[in-house]
């Protein structure tokens, strides 16, 4: 700072201006010391400043370094779970391959499955048809020996029949001669004993055992028409390929029915196919009325596809199969093959002139089963057994153990049920086995004399009440109520032998009244 010189500096004359040099100058190094201290405190705050700033720097040094380790941190981390994510969708994609990869080997190894599978069906199918042309030939081989026996005993018995004619020309003449001594008055009459001849029945109902003859009949002709489609096949080998094929494709899909809301919808459609299939094939043709048991008097075309016919046939047989098979184990069985049989037999494609031809299949149940309708005999005889429907192990064999024929009766009763208890109030087809059929057959049992009732009436009567007795109660109401109180009830009490079936039935009430409440 620049000082200004006093013009009282160098003032000797006057004392006072000499002391207003000296204040004066007081005054300029007070002002220097205070310009001084100020110019040393601006400098301490100036370094006090410069630390500040310097520390602050160097915090900011601090707190960027640390942010750029943290940012590199960071970035690593962002990478390492780029890279994984990578990993895992590279992994994914290996894993999607291979399953890829996995199924088209496995497809390819079903399709070879498939492929094995069709050529080991083709084989059997041709070992099958092998096996039925054999059979058939061998069939011929025997209707020959038979027409050659039937010849022969034919012979026999035109023999017999000249040498009882010679032996009534004979017995006339000494009868004539006879007459001619009679008219001798020494001579006298000699009375004549006659023979009457002895029938004998079999039934004390003769209406019953007439309509069970008559199925039997219906069963007789559909192995006549067996016989006769296997002999139109040979004459066409397409209607035997087709025949057979039919045959296989029905067997296949009833043994595929069971039980479960809607379970039997694909093999009921391919059922049906089939004999749509069968129905277009117009020849040869067959007179349905003889497969009636209660043909229409007058008809304006009495004849119809064959080939239907025998397929319905087929399927009969193979509803009665599984009855025996599967229902006779396990009777609840019974009941989806039942729907299925009682809805084939009342579609009208499979009617003829309106009539279902449910006669079919319960002519089959009128060979395996006859006590449905009563038909009774002693167990202990050949002709009894044959009678009760107790089958052979093969034909002219040993009779079946009482095991499988309990079970055979059990799944047949049980069958017959499912069949008969069908309800079609609200369906727009005709019932073609209606529940009273049920009712009859019941009565049939429960009225075979007490000393005529077997085994075999009691397992079939269980296994037609058991799981069916709600459906019963159902159509019938109260004369229901009775009729399961005389089955169940009076008629075990009544018979003489208590067999272990009788003995079951006796038991059934009970169950009834536990289970469903049902106190007879």
């Amino acid at each position: 700072m620049e000082v200004m010189d006093s013009p009282y500096k160098h003032a000797t004359d006057s004392p006072s201006k000499q002391i207003l040099y000296e204040l004066e100058q007081l005054r300029i190094t007070a002002q220097e010391e205070f310009y001084a201290q100020l110019d040393r405190e601006n400098h301490e705050r100036e370094v006090v400043h410069r630390a500040i700033l310097a520390a602050a720097a160097a915090e900011h040094d601090r707190v960027r370094q640390n942010a750029e380790v943290e940012r590199e941190k960071l970035e690593l981390q962002i990478e390492a779970e780029r890279k994984r994510r990578e990993d895992e969708a590279r992994k994914e994609l290996d894993r999607k391959r291979q399953e890829k990869s996995q199924r088209e080997i496995e497809e390819r190894k079903r399709e070879a499955e498939r492929a094995r599978t069709a050529e080991l069906e083709e084989q059997r199918a041709d070992q099958a048809r092998k096996a039925e042309a054999d059979a058939a030939e061998k069939k011929g081989r025997d209707k020959e020996r038979q027409d050659a026996e039937a010849a022969r005993r034919l012979a026999e018995k035109q023999e017999v029949e000249a040498k009882a004619k010679e032996a009534t020309i004979a017995a006339q003449k000494a009868h004539q001669t006879q007459q001619a001594e009679a008219q001798k008055p020494s001579a006298k009459p000699t009375p004549v004993k006659a023979s009457p001849l002895a029938v004998q029945t079999t039934s004390r109902n003769p209406g019953r055992e007439s309509e069970h003859q008559r199925y039997r009949e219906i069963h007789h002709r559909l192995k006549d028409l067996r016989k006769f489609m296997a002999a139109s096949a040979k004459q066409n080998t397409t209607l035997k390929k087709r025949m057979g094929d039919m045959r296989r494709e029905i067997k296949k899909c009833v043994g595929q029915l069971t039980e479960g809301k809607g379970a039997n919808r694909t093999p009921l459609q391919q059922i049906i196919n089939v004999l749509k299939e069968s129905a277009t094939i117009t020849e040869p043709k067959i007179d349905f009325r003889q497969f009636l048991a209660s043909p229409p008097e007058s008809v304006e075309e009495s004849r119809g596809p064959a080939l239907l016919l025998y397929q319905l046939n087929i399927f009969g047989k193979a509803v009665i199969s599984q009855f025996v098979d599967e229902a006779g184990v396990s009777p609840k069985a019974a009941d989806p093959v039942g729907i299925i049989a009682s809805h084939i037999f009342a579609l009208n494609d499979f009617r003829w002139n309106g009539i279902s031809m449910i006669d079919v299949l319960i002519a089959k149940f009128h060979v395996v089963c006859p006590v449905l309708w009563g038909i009774y005999g002693d167990e202990n005889s050949t002709e009894g057994r044959a009678r009760l429907g107790w089958w052979r192990e093969e034909h002219g064999g040993p009779w079946v153990s009482d095991q499988r024929h309990s079970e055979r009766m059990t799944g047949l009763g049980a069958g017959f049920a499912g069949i008969s208890l069908r309800n079609y109030e609200k369906a727009r087809l005709e019932n073609p086995y209606p529940h009273y059929k049920y009712w009859q057959s019941l009565a049939c049992i429960v009225n075979v004399p007490p000393r005529e009732a077997t085994q075999t009436h009691f397992i079939v009567l269980k296994a037609m009440i058991e799981n069916y007795e709600t459906r019963f109660l159902e159509f019938f109401g109260d004369a229901a109520l009775a009729a399961l109180r005389k089955a169940l009830v009076d008629f075990p009490r009544e018979v003489v032998d208590k067999s272990v079936a009788a003995k079951a039935v006796a038991v059934l009430p009970d169950v009834l009244k536990r289970d469903k409440k049902l106190t007879l």
